[in-house]
């Protein structure tokens, strides 16, 4: 399923700013609730302390795994177009004459 660029603008721009929004939303909410429920106020802040936290510390570990990730498909890539060109037969006199050397035999002891 193909994604519409506005819609995939839109979450780009969410991920860049994910922080400050979850922010935002957390002091809305806990506004509004701490006159009447302050218990849930108090919930909604140590939550999204709590997750901010964990995503902090998350964040190095996966940009390392996303950039290894980019690194195997270029690599794929690569072994990609290195199969196709071997398929094309370019290379196929070159496979022909490391076939014509001749094999040592192993010493038998």
């Amino acid at each position: 399923m193909k994604i519409p660029k506005p819609v995939n603008a839109a979450w780009d721009w969410v991920e860049e700013h994910f922080r400050l929004i979850a922010l935002v939303v957390t002091l809305m909410i806990a506004a509004s609730t701490v006159l009447w429920i302050p218990l849930l106020a108090a919930f909604v802040v140590g939550a999204t302390v709590g997750g901010l936290l964990v995503q902090l510390r998350t964040a190095g570990r996966l940009t390392r795994l996303r950039a290894e990730a980019d690194e195997l498909l270029r690599e794929n890539g690569s072994l990609r177009h290195q199969k196709t060109v071997l398929a094309s037969g370019v290379l196929s006199s070159q496979t022909m004459l490391t076939q014509r050397l001749p094999t040592i035999p192993e010493d038998p002891e």
